[in-house]
């Protein structure tokens, strides 16, 4: 399909397409192609931070020296629109764009501080708003944020997990109240779960009030690194299919992850029913 891909940044499919981000110089550029094959199009040549893709719209912040910038499309209809944009400084305060997330009803995506004595911020906007709304993180210059299908889900430094649907008038605490286990993202009642260490992750999912449901892991089989010494297992992606979750590892033996290297390392990708 394309080379050079920047999987850092995300890779996701809707409306027939699929969207990608691709290494352009120094930077990465946002693309979108029919999966059928043809032209790639070009809906981003400076993307600045992870995109999101949600139905099917996407989301994404372009990269610009002096302005944040937050767009989405509607791959489909192609109709789409500027979510944000503001001057990256004004005065002594200055932010930047770490990620962008879609849920069903807006974008949402975290204004962090670039210096000290000042907040970051939590920017939300519903697809029928005529503004954004602004949440103060203050002491946080990266507040974290994970992908919620209801609106704005992320970690405080020192707070834990927050929660900002849309329909609420402010953030409120949610569970988990600590870092672990950290959550990779809230779809309706399903929370997906990450554990373990660097070298042996762990994914679990916690359905409603139950107790965090294990699913196993990848094991032994012909692609994994042999020859190398032990291997660690890393967590790639997901993606869900109904009740269907999709899970992309890399397997990279120890000596190559503590060189930072890719020499040995093999993809596996898992499939689970959770019901």
């Amino acid at each position: 399909m394309a080379h050079r891909l920047f999987p850092a940044f995300g890779l996701a499919t809707a409306a027939d397409s699929v969207v990608y981000a691709m290494r352009l110089g120094t930077g990465a550029q946002l693309e979108s192609m029919a999966v059928a094959g043809g032209p790639a199009h070009i809906l981003s040549p400076s993307l600045g931070a992870p995109f999101d893709l949600r139905g099917d719209i996407v989301a994404w912040a372009d990269a610009d020296t002096t302005q944040n910038r937050v767009l989405f499309r509607n791959l489909r209809t192609g109709g789409g629109a500027v979510a944000f944009e503001a001057p990256r400084c004004r005065g002594t305060r200055c932010y930047r764009i770490d990620r962008v997330t879609v849920a069903r009803e807006g974008v949402i995506f975290d204004l962090g501080s670039v210096g000290q004595g000042y907040p970051s911020l939590i920017v939300r906007r519903s697809w029928t708003a005529a503004r954004p709304s602004f949440a103060r993180v203050p002491r946080d210059p990266q507040p974290d944020l994970a992908r919620s299908s209801a609106g704005a889900l992320y970690y405080r430094l020192g707070h834990g997990w927050m929660e900002w649907n849309f329909g609420q008038a402010r953030p409120r605490r949610t569970w988990p109240h600590g870092s672990r286990p950290w959550l990779l993202g809230r779809d309706g009642t399903r929370e997906l779960l990450i554990g373990g260490t660097n070298c042996a992750r762990t994914v679990a999912v916690k359905t409603g009030g139950g107790e965090p449901l294990a699913v196993p892991p990848p094991r032994s089989n012909p692609v994994t690194p042999r020859g190398f010494g032990p291997v660690c297992r890393q967590l790639a992606g997901y993606a869900w299919s109904g009740s269907r979750l999709l899970l992309g590892w890399l397997l990279i033996p120890r000596v190559s992850l503590e060189s930072h290297q890719d020499i040995g390392v093999a993809g596996v990708i898992t499939a689970a029913n959770v019901r």
